[in-house]
């Protein structure tokens, strides 16, 4: 059950077939797999075993496909780390999950090697480039790497921990097994988007995030696609990749469909792909339409979480790309929609989406209390309101969490303004989500100064935000107030700040 197999097998399968495409260089999955036993055989060597956390802390390379096989070959457990977070957000993470390992980006290699020395757990920063290339030239032989055999693993053991924003205002992790990663995988390739050998598939999305590591990354590997990895979305050159490289598969999310939309590409720039999926954020209706009557391709909408490892539901589980819905579930996935006590809602009613599955998560890293407060009865409390139309489709209406959607990336609000607060000339702050044509939504901050009256600027709160925050989180937009509306017990009223 070990996921490392899945290179492993498909390496085996077919020799010459290439995994991935980046910078213009071509890797094949024996390439993959050797680079990923040498990773292998160098954790072995810093005594990385079962059980330990390996971090991954770099954006979209090949390096994070060799160190993520790497781990999972000696059983270690893998903790993907948003590429942007600031040395602050980074060393949570690598704290709470106990990570004895990093590996990090060129933008990363400062941060990482300063958090190596005041991290306890963290023994050894490997930063990609010099460092890198030693670390995995000296882990073996040109041909036999040194490495151990794969480890044994079960459906139950747990492969990866995927840090989420917490509504304390500090991120949890999701602990993710090799069960519920795999089970997502077969899931998918049971859906009609699903794609296989002959199929090349364009990775926009951050690898970091699980939607770009099991749906893309994962799915590609076990039916041995072809992945072109790009490093950073730009919707000119994208186009450009898509056509050199013949892509018929794209996973994107919505900023990308938004801004391939406003580009001005040709037409016939996506004449070969077949299969366009969106997640991580809702589609807008118009976007959807849009691409669909310039470019001839219909996108297939889905929906999921992290602690689902990712996908619940996808509109082309009914065959009909509906404007506004997620579709329906993917294999084996139950889905309700309940009240406030867990009864199941009136037909057209709305209700929180509560699933169960093979894909769902086992619980949050040393956080037993939310685990527990996450299920009900055995079920999944997503947080999200949806409602079902007549042929079983799902839209999604509202949240019942407080969560900011920027580009398919979370935010509570409780840690931007528990940022915000630290500002000497800040007396009080409530940060909300408001609509954005490119990335779905955007943080806004309402502010109130202390003393009352002091000129705070948004410059200076942005100047000051940008210390703490990943960019994803820092407020686009800043407005100071005499006073935050708040109900009898104190609580902000998050609705009349969004009007």
């Amino acid at each position: 059950m070990n996921l490392a197999s899945l290179l492993e097998t498909t390496a085996g399968r077919g020799p010459g077939s290439v995994a991935i495409v980046f910078d213009g260089s071509a890797i094949t999955y024996v390439d993959l797999l050797q680079r990923s036993r040498r990773v292998a055989a160098g954790l072995s060597a810093l005594g990385v075993g079962p059980t330990d956390r390996v971090a991954l802390w770099m954006g979209n390379h090949p390096a994070f496909a060799e160190a993520l096989y790497g781990a999972w070959h000696v059983g270690a457990v893998v903790v993907p780390v948003h590429a942007g977070l600031t040395e602050p957000e980074a060393k949570h993470v690598l704290s709470d999950s106990g990570a004895k390992v990093v590996f990090a980006g060129g933008a990363q290699a400062a941060s990482a090697r300063t958090l190596a020395s005041s991290v306890t757990t963290l023994e050894r920063a490997i930063v990609l480039g010099d460092d890198y290339d030693t670390f995995v030239q000296t882990s073996g032989g040109s041909t036999a790497p040194d490495a151990p055999a794969i480890a044994s693993m079960s459906a139950d053991d747990l492969a990866l921990i995927g840090y989420t924003a917490g509504t304390s205002g500090v991120p949890k992790g999701a602990m993710l097994t090799h069960g519920n990663l795999f089970a997502n995988v077969e899931q998918m390739r049971e859906t009609p988007v699903a794609f296989g050998p002959d199929d090349v598939v364009l990775c926009i999305l951050p690898l970091f995030h699980i939607y770009g590591l099991n749906v893309v990354l994962n799915l590609s590997v076990a039916v041995g696609a072809k992945v072109v990895l790009l490093e950073r979305f730009d919707p000119r050159s994208s186009v450009d990749a898509m056509r050199s490289e013949l892509v018929t598969v794209i996973a994107g999310a919505p900023p990308a469909y938004v801004a391939w939309v406003a580009a001005d590409i040709p037409s016939d720039a996506f004449s070969n792909v077949r299969v366009a999926v969106s997640g991580a954020a809702p589609l807008p209706k118009e976007v959807l339409e849009a691409f669909r009557d310039r470019f001839g391709v219909t996108i297939w909408e889905g929906y999921g979480l992290t602690e689902t490892a990712p996908a619940l539901t996808t509109t082309a589980m009914g065959g009909v790309a509906k404007p506004g819905s997620v579709g329906r579930a993917v294999p084996r996935v139950e889905l309700r929609l309940v009240d406030e006590v867990g009864d199941d809602v009136e037909d057209g009613d709305p209700g929180e989406i509560v699933v169960r599955g093979p894909n769902v998560f086992k619980g949050y890293w040393n956080r037993p209390e939310d685990t527990d407060g996450a299920f009900l009865d055995g079920w999944f409390r997503t947080g999200d309101v949806g409602v079902s139309d007549d042929d079983g489709d799902i839209y999604i209406v509202d949240r019942r969490k407080d969560m900011v959607i920027v580009s398919g990336f979370n935010v509570y609000p409780r840690e931007v303004e528990d940022v915000l607060r630290r500002h000497p000339n800040v007396g009080d702050v409530a940060v909300v989500g408001v609509p954005d044509p490119q990335t779905g939504e955007h943080v806004k901050a309402i502010v109130v100064a202390d003393p009352p009256g002091e000129d705070v600027t948004a410059e200076a709160l942005l100047e000051f935000a940008d210390r703490y925050l990943a960019a994803y989180k820092i407020p686009k937009e800043i407005e100071v107030v005499g006073d935050i509306p708040r109900n009898a017990a104190g609580k902000v009223l998050r609705r009349e700040l969004r009007t």
